[in-house]
């Protein structure tokens, strides 16, 4: 969760999607908003990494075992409440746009005035930082810093990917979600936007 402080509140966005593959059917963005609490976030998620032998493996590479032993920790890591958000959209192939508009609907839930972001969007090219940089300002986003990352190169992503993998398979009705889904949501931990 994060505080509304008077002064400058850094805030730290990790965005990654699913389902591209589609060709418009449906899109989800998934992403990590975090405050100052982001190392220690980002310390326990790589202990949970390690128990859960996820380690730095992308979702869709990921065991089955493995997926389960994560979110059952990610479950009881209460630092994550009002800290996870998605959007699902249909019928559209504008998947940059929908990117820059799920950041932004995710920071504007926070309320708060005086703060500087730094998004890291997974897979962003470098030749495109600038220009989603000026998207999300356009929206009223103080973006101070954009950057694009790969899955594998630190834990907020990958728990970003394993968000957008999760939500995946769970609009795809793959039963075993049921629970984390759910629970997630009740625990107050991710909320659609």
């Amino acid at each position: 969760m994060i505080n509304n402080k008077s002064n400058k509140q850094k805030l730290y966005c990790y965005v990654d999607e699913s389902g591209q593959d589609t060709k418009g059917d449906w899109f989800l963005v998934a992403l990590v908003l975090l405050g100052d609490q982001k190392e220690e976030i980002k310390q326990k998620l790589e202990k949970i990494e390690q128990e859960s032998g996820k380690f730095a493996t992308k979702w869709h590479r990921s065991k089955h075992i493995q997926r389960i032993k994560y979110f059952d920790a990610i479950l009881n890591l209460k630092a994550l409440k009002s800290s996870l958000y998605y959007s699902v959209y249909q019928n559209t192939v504008l998947f940059a746009d929908l990117i820059a508009l799920t950041t932004v609907k995710a920071i504007n839930a926070q309320n708060i005035n005086n703060y500087q972001t730094q998004i890291v969007i997974d897979g962003l090219r470098k030749n495109l930082e600038k220009q989603f940089a000026a998207s999300v300002r356009k929206l009223g986003i103080k973006a101070t810093k954009v950057k694009g990352a790969r899955d594998e190169s630190d834990p907020m992503i990958r728990l970003a990917d394993a968000l957008a993998g999760l939500l995946r398979d769970y609009y795809e009705k793959k039963s075993w979600t049921n629970k984390y889904v759910k629970q997630l949501i009740k625990n107050k931990y991710v909320q659609e936007i």
